[in-house]
């Protein structure tokens, strides 16, 4: 029996106390857990950057 993969792995990020109330108010608002959430950014993001190419300041993306 070989084992199985896991589809996801628990980490740690560290980020700026105000990403992470404005993250973590949006998280309870569409009641889901932050992870979903950093999830659901981060392909928003890709997305972001396949559609209009080049590099993306997160600055500009969280405004």
């Amino acid at each position: 029996m070989g084992r199985k993969k896991k589809k996801v792995v628990k980490t740690t990020i560290l980020l700026p106390s105000d990403v992470h109330q404005a993250l973590r108010i949006e998280a309870i608002t569409k009641k889901m857990s932050m992870g979903e959430l950093i999830v659901q950014k981060l392909k928003e993001l890709e997305e972001y950057k396949q559609k209009y190419g080049g590099v993306v300041k997160a600055e500009d993306y969280l405004t």
